[in-house]
């Protein structure tokens, strides 16, 4: 029996199936027979690195390469670049809004990541040990997925390559979130006055490129942070709205109290590891610190600011209004 890549080689005449299988119908075909992916989503400082070390001590691939925060530099290099191609950054995503909503753009986008995820360069994900088998990302039989809260802003973008996606969205207090991503940023300046102030060569690089800030200015504060986290809180709902995939919906607060019975949840919507023995193990491994939940009673600062945005739409949407 003929396969469908023989049908696309066969010419024109005599073909009824040529147009309906064109290269490009192939890859999309190709992408959604593929195994699916758990895509973990969520604001930066929401404990999405956290439940993704989790998932991954109990079997969910998540890249070959990962950074500190957990995220495969593959998936944050492709997200980066769409982000920055249209001068947007994860504290500043707004303009992925009307990207999106152009249909010429979002088409060519999707050809060019529909492109790059049937190739061979899916190897910088899947790392020597999956990348020897043949047909790469599309073969993999392992649950496998990613996390990278900027995938947020180009969800219908995945979608349409991955439309059997599972979604994870973990939500986080908003005045938490704010005050770890400033107090991020601030470590960041600090660091960069200490390289200002050493007695070191610079050779020929400019002394601004060597020690000037280089961070999100606007999570210097912590009105600024909490903006960003409104922003993407916003588009969650909004993604999630207009979408049917799979989701589960985290609470990071009510996780941090009673963490098995949830992990557990996740382990099998995932599709990986759930005996009690894994995901106590899991727990150990990682490590938890219940304390980060609703960290910001302990800062008057942090308190006062609380206070001031308990009310909001989005806190009180989530509960966090009291």
């Amino acid at each position: 029996m003929r396969g469908l890549r023989d049908q696309e080689r066969e010419p024109r005449v005599g073909n009824p199936w040529y147009k309906s299988w064109d290269a490009s119908t192939l890859k999309t075909m190709a992408l959604s027979a593929a195994r699916q992916p758990v895509i973990l989503l969520g604001m930066h400082r929401s404990g999405t690195a956290m439940i993704a070390r989790l998932l991954d001590a109990l079997g969910l691939f998540q890249g070959s390469e990962l950074q500190e925060d957990h995220e495969s530099t593959w998936f944050l290099e492709l997200n980066d670049l769409m982000l920055r191609r249209i001068n947007a950054a994860w504290d500043d995503p707004g303009p992925m809004v009307g990207f999106l909503e152009n249909p010429q753009a979002f088409e060519l986008t999707r050809k060019c990541l529909e492109d790059d995820l049937s190739s061979s360069r899916t190897r910088e994900f899947l790392g020597k040990k999956w990348s020897l088998k043949p047909g790469g990302l599309l073969a993999h039989e392992k649950p496998w997925g990613w996390k990278d809260p900027r995938t947020l802003f180009a969800l219908p973008l995945w979608l349409s390559l991955f439309p059997g996606a599972k979604l994870l969205y973990i939500v986080r207090n908003g005045a938490d979130v704010a005050s770890s991503l400033r107090v991020r940023e601030i470590r960041e300046l600090e660091r960069r006055g200490k390289e200002f102030d050493a007695k070191t060569s610079v050779g020929g690089r400019l002394r601004i490129t060597r020690a000037g800030f280089k961070g999100s200015a606007r999570c210097l504060t912590l009105g600024g942070a909490f903006a960003v986290w409104e922003q993407y809180v916003a588009q969650a709902e909004l993604a999630l709205a207009k979408e049917s995939s799979p989701r589960m919906l985290i609470r990071f607060e009510t996780f941090l109290q009673s963490p098995e019975a949830p992990l557990k949840e996740m382990a099998e919507f995932c599709g990986v590891e759930t005996g009690d023995a894994a995901i106590r193990g899991a727990i150990e491994k990682v490590g938890l610190n219940a304390g980060r939940a609703n960290a910001f009673g302990a800062d008057p600062a942090v308190r006062e600011f609380y206070e001031r945005v308990r009310s909001s739409r989005w806190m009180v949407h989530h509960g966090y209004g009291q």
